[in-house]
C-alpha cells in the first residue's frame, strides 16, 4: 500500500535513490553530495514543500515545490515545482496525481494560485546533451517536450506559457566566420572594437548599465567584477567606452564553456556586434580549454538566428508550464 508523507531526515537518502534510479539517459546521475547541494541545501528549499510516496520503506515517488523568498507576499507569483519523480515501475497507478494534489494544497497554504514548472523557479537539474560524449548542461529550463512529465502535466491542467530551446556546439568544430571578420574590420574604422575588458583602459560601465536597462545583466557584471580575481570577459569598446559585453569567460569542470549572455548598447546595434561578441566568446573559449558550449533561449528570441548562423544546433526543446489552482 502506498503511503504519502512529508519529507523527513530518514527519507532524504531514499528520495535521492529514487531520483538517481529514475532519471534515465537524459538527466545526469549525480552524487548524494551534489543532490543535497542542489535541493536540500538550496537557498529556496522548503522541507514542508516536499511530499513523498512510500511503499514498504521504499520511496517510489516524490514532488518538491517551493515559494521563492522574494515572491512570498505576491499572490500573483506561482509556487514552483522543482522536482517531480515517480519510479518507472510504479507509474500509471495514480501516484503522480496524488503527489500533484499535495503540491496544490501546499501552494494554497502559501496563498498561491498557480503552480509552475520552469527555470524561473531557480532549482534545476543537470542533463546530458543527446548524441554527445557526455556533454552536459547545468539546468533544464522546463519540462522536456514529449517526455512523460510533459504529457502528464498537459493531462493534468497545465498550460504552456513559454518555450525554450537548448543549443549546443562542439567547439572543436567552431571557426570564426568570414562575415564576422569583415564586420569587425568595418567597425574598427569607426574606432569600435571588441577586446578583453581592462579596468585601467575601459570606462563607462555605469552609463552602460543605464542604457541597457537590464538588471540581470548588470547584476552578473557587478558580481564578476566584485570577485577577488574576476574572470576575463570581452567588451565592445567605443574608443575605450563600454558599449557591449559577453559575460565571464571560464571553463566549467565538465569542459563546458560558461555562458552568461551577451548584450549590446542600443546606440550601436545593427552593426553585427551581437554576432561578433558571441563568436568572440566561442573562439576565446575554444582557445582556452573549453570543449563545448550549451545554453538555452526563448523560442521568440531573435538572438537564436545569431547562434544558428555560427553553427550551433537546437538539440532539445522545453516547455515552461503553469496551472491555475482553483
Amino acid at each position: 500500500m502506498i503511503k504519502y508523507s512529508k519529507l523527513n531526515n530518514e527519507l532524504k537518502q531514499k528520495v535521492y535513490d529514487c531520483y538517481n534510479n529514475n532519471v534515465g539517459d537524459f538527466y545526469k546521475k549525480i552524487s548524494y553530495e551534489d543532490f543535497c547541494s542542489n535541493l536540500y541545501n538550496h537557498i529556496e528549499f522548503d522541507e514542508n514543500g516536499v511530499f513523498v510516496a512510500v511503499e514498504d520503506e521504499l520511496v517510489v515517488g516524490f514532488i518538491a515545490c517551493h515559494v521563492r523568498g522574494i515572491e512570498k507576499e505576491d499572490c500573483d507569483k506561482p509556487c514552483y515545482i522543482s522536482t517531480f519523480i515517480v519510479d518507472k515501475k510504479y507509474r500509471h497507478q495514480g501516484i503522480g496525481k496524488e503527489l500533484l494534489d499535495c503540491a496544490e494544497q501546499f501552494a494554497k497554504e502559501n496563498n498561491k494560485h498557480k503552480l509552475c514548472v520552469g527555470y524561473v523557479g531557480t532549482l534545476n537539474w543537470p542533463w546530458y546533451i543527446p548524441n554527445t560524449d557526455k556533454h552536459d548542461h547545468n539546468g533544464a529550463p522546463g519540462a522536456c517536450v514529449n517526455s512523460d512529465l510533459y504529457c502528464f502535466l498537459l493531462n493534468n491542467g497545465f498550460d504552456i506559457i513559454d518555450e525554450e530551446d537548448a543549443f549546443h556546439l562542439d567547439l572543436s568544430k567552431f571557426k570564426m566566420p568570414q562575415r564576422v571578420i569583415d564586420d569587425l574590420e568595418k567597425l574598427a574604422k569607426n574606432n569600435i572594437i571588441i577586446e578583453l575588458y581592462d579596468a585601467n583602459k575601459h570606462y563607462g560601465l555605469e552609463e552602460f548599465y543605464e542604457e541597457i536597462q537590464s538588471e540581470p545583466f548588470e547584476r552578473v557584471i557587478r558580481y564578476n567584477l566584485g570577485l577577488d580575481n574576476p574572470n576575463p570577459f570581452a567588451v565592445v569598446s567605443e574608443g575605450g567606452k563600454v558599449a557591449g559585453w559577453t559575460g565571464a569567460f571560464y571553463t566549467e569542470p565538465s569542459g563546458r564553456a560558461h555562458f552568461d549572455g551577451i548584450i549590446v548598447a542600443p546606440h550601436v546595434r545593427g552593426n553585427g556586434l551581437g554576432r561578433a561578441l558571441f563568436a568572440t566568446l566561442a573562439q576565446y573559449s575554444k582557445e582556452n580549454g573549453s570543449s563545448f558550449m550549451t545554453f538555452f533561449t526563448g523560442r521568440t528570441n531573435f538572438a537564436r538566428y545569431i547562434y544558428l548562423s555560427l553553427g550551433f544546433k537546437i538539440i532539445q526543446s522545453f516547455a515552461v508550464m503553469e496551472k491555475e489552482i482553483k
